[in-house]
């Protein structure tokens, strides 16, 4: 099971994509009103130093998951419970994103169909990929996914210039101030932050010293498709119209009409995402699953992706609307699993790793 850093980047471009620009845009212009992108592109930056502290501790322990180098770093139990603790976290997640993804698509598309259906089908597909060809094959689909995703994204942008008006991006700044805009910028900062998935990752990187430019890329790469977003999604609907949007990209690629032959490019996009989900949600099975055999000494992780799946469809059940299931974010991941699993634990083991003088090895 080995991958390249390039399909790393296409791994982790069409994760950080499919929710970021379908999830952050509404929240950050409601905090940050027409100032919204340069909120996103201080979150960017934050998602940057954050990946590259990621990625510096995961280096000097390359051929270790999460699991093994924080047991070594700060002592069986204690390095036991700090991979349990990102296990569940990754767990919820994983369940969280699930939830999202039957109830757009239920809304969307399959008005009649129960939710638990079209979340049992995505977890069937996830399934069979990782029982299939595990992390190795999710890399393959994504290099096929991510360009089309991105293709696909960029057209919308093309063919929605006539809808823009300028004039609604104004005035920079002066109705917001620098702490809305900072608050702003936490939200898509958090949802970068998805990045430390990369700790559980890099031992199945054939080049993992490599990996640092790849690995930036992919989060320069979304950062900069949510800006844009962002700007199209004012200069489309205004402030007003835009925060309140659950959806505001698909809403704007909704309003797209040339002489009434060139529409409905809704259906076309909603296609395209469901693949980028069903990457992230896919590698977040993996994780979880061979994360779980390691947590517990199960040699064959494989036995483990059934009881991961079951427990994933299991909690995405629970929520009955989709503002609830949204809240996820903003009552837990961002004041909660944020700070302290993405920012604090991540540089906590680096301080130690160092102190300890490990070899990038481990």
């Amino acid at each position: 099971m080995k991958i390249s850093p390039w399909q790393l980047f296409w791994m982790f471009t069409t994760l950080e994509i499919s929710m970021s620009i379908w999830l952050t845009v509404a929240p950050t212009i409601e905090t940050a009103r027409q100032d919204a992108w340069i909120s996103l592109l201080i979150a960017g930056v934050i998602g940057l130093f954050v990946t590259l502290i990621l990625i510096l501790v995961s280096r000097r322990h390359a051929s270790l998951t999460l699991v093994e180098f924080a047991q070594r770093l700060v002592g069986r139990w204690l390095g036991w419970l700090i991979g349990a603790l990102y296990i569940a976290v990754w767990f919820s997640v994983s369940a969280d994103i699930l939830r999202i993804f039957s109830l757009f698509v239920k809304q969307y598309l399959f008005h009649d169909t129960p939710i638990w259906l079209i979340a049992f089908l995505m977890v069937a597909a996830m399934t069979y990929i990782n029982f299939a060809g595990s992390v190795e094959a999710i890399a393959r689909f994504s290099e096929m996914a991510g360009p089309l995703l991105l293709a696909g994204i960029l057209v919308t942008f093309g063919l929605n210039l006539t809808n823009l008006h300028v004039s609604l991006l104004f005035p920079v700044y002066a109705d917001s101030g620098a702490l809305s805009i900072l608050k702003g910028a936490l939200v898509n900062a958090s949802f970068l932050g998805e990045s430390m998935m990369i700790m559980m990752l890099t031992p199945f990187i054939a080049d993992a010293k490599n990996m640092l430019k790849p690995a930036l890329l992919a989060i320069c790469v979304p950062s900069l498709i949510a800006v844009v977003t962002s700007v199209m999604v004012i200069m489309t609907f205004g402030t007003n119209i835009g925060s309140t949007l659950v959806f505001p990209y698909f809403s704007m690629v909704r309003f797209i009409n040339y002489l009434e032959f060139v529409q409905n490019m809704d259906v076309w996009i909603m296609f395209i995402w469901i693949f980028s989900v069903f990457v992230k949600l896919a590698i977040y099975l993996f994780i979880n699953s061979y994360g779980t055999a390691q947590l517990f000494g199960v040699q064959n992780w494989r036995i483990m992706i059934g009881f991961a799946a079951l427990v994933i469809f299991g909690i995405s059940l629970i929520p009955s609307n989709v503002f609830g299931m949204l809240d996820y974010a903003k009552w837990v991941w961002i004041p909660y699993i944020f700070p302290i699993f993405i920012v604090a634990f991540p540089m906590l083991l680096l301080l130690v790793s160092l102190a300890r003088g490990r070899t990038v090895a481990g």
